[in-house]
């Protein structure tokens, strides 16, 4: 898949779960939203989108960026910081961490694969 489109989609998936969660504050039993957890998937499925418009290089910059924050919030309580830091990214229940989880391995291996596709084609056309 192109990395434009996982971006995309990494953005929209990203983009309603923090629209949901300034919107109300729980999803069922499945998710429990604090503001700054809300915001911080707003901000990134924002950010995420806006990449995807933008140049190949400018996306797959925001993939594993996006991936790589992904990977950090889902082991928020295991890095051992302060409890005021891990109450405020949210409680970490099994579908959050899997939705992010996922979220850092595709964004992570898109823009990985892309680059060691783009590097393969420059190396068959250099003499």
């Amino acid at each position: 898949m192109k990395p434009r489109w996982v971006c995309r989609i990494i953005g929209w998936l990203y983009a309603a779960l923090g629209a949901a969660g300034t919107l109300s504050r729980e999803i069922g039993g499945y998710f429990r939203f604090t503001p700054v957890e809300a915001y911080l998937y707003l901000g990134l499925g924002v950010w995420a989108i806006w990449a995807a418009r933008r140049r190949t290089r400018t996306s797959l910059l925001a993939l594993a960026c996006i991936g790589l924050l992904s990977f950090a919030w889902s082991l928020v309580p295991w890095l051992g910081l302060p409890p005021a830091v891990t109450h405020a990214l949210g409680s970490q229940q099994a579908l959050d961490v899997l939705i992010r989880e996922l979220v850092a391995i595709w964004g992570v291996g898109t823009s990985v694969r892309a680059v060691l596709d783009w590097r393969a084609s420059h190396r068959s056309t250099a003499p």
